[in-house]
């Protein structure tokens, strides 16, 4: 990659000063892009979301909540998941290979974050290319980027640009044979294939 490539963030800024907290010494970035994950996936189940544990009157406390979240995420399920089910029927999967695959880690990742970040349904993030690994990060307008994680370069093995006509979808092959479906844009498909290779 002889060419900086990066998308404009809100604003117009540079997401390069933005990563420049969390490289290594010597570590240089080659290109930046910016991803959506497609509704085509549904939420991490709870067992797979990261968070620390409760402790005494609060775990009480947060057993009632837990409840009441789980009654709540079961309606969402049953509303929305019968019109996900009809569009998997013609865009196929969002999600291959469960969450314990490499496409699944990566999902609870961008949804969910690091170990011990607040509860959240994220669907955005920023991939940094640089020159060791691939970063992963959340942009934060007004704050800066929370990082996600880090990916090595051989885990995601290829992206399928499946855009065009009435799809905005692009598939992601991690090495596992895993499968994680994004909605992109035209451009931003053709910026992520170029990238991954």
């Amino acid at each position: 990659m002889s060419q900086y490539v990066e998308p404009r963030p809100l604003g117009g800024e540079s997401y390069r000063p933005l990563f420049a907290p969390l490289l290594q010494p010597g570590e240089q970035i080659h290109a930046v892009a910016e991803l959506t994950l497609s509704d085509l996936i549904r939420r991490v189940p709870r067992k797979y979301r990261p968070g620390a544990a409760t402790r005494g009157a609060m775990a009480a406390f947060g057993a009632l909540f837990e409840l009441v979240a789980v009654v709540a995420e079961l309606l969402f399920e049953a509303v929305f998941g019968f019109f996900r089910m009809i569009r998997r029927i013609t865009r196929g999967r969002g999600l291959q290979g469960g969450w314990g695959s490499q496409a699944g880690q990566f999902v609870i990742a961008v949804r969910h974050g690091y170990e011990g970040a607040a509860p959240m349904d994220n669907n955005r993030a920023v991939l940094a290319f640089t020159d060791r690994r691939i970063l992963l990060a959340d942009h934060l307008v007004g704050v800066g980027l929370r990082p996600l994680g880090e990916l090595p370069y051989g885990r995601i093995r290829r992206v399928e640009d499946r855009t065009g006509g009435v799809s905005d979808r692009v598939d992601l092959h991690f090495a596992d044979g895993s499968l994680a479906a994004l909605s992109q844009g035209t451009d931003e498909a053709r910026a992520l294939v170029a990238l991954i290779r």
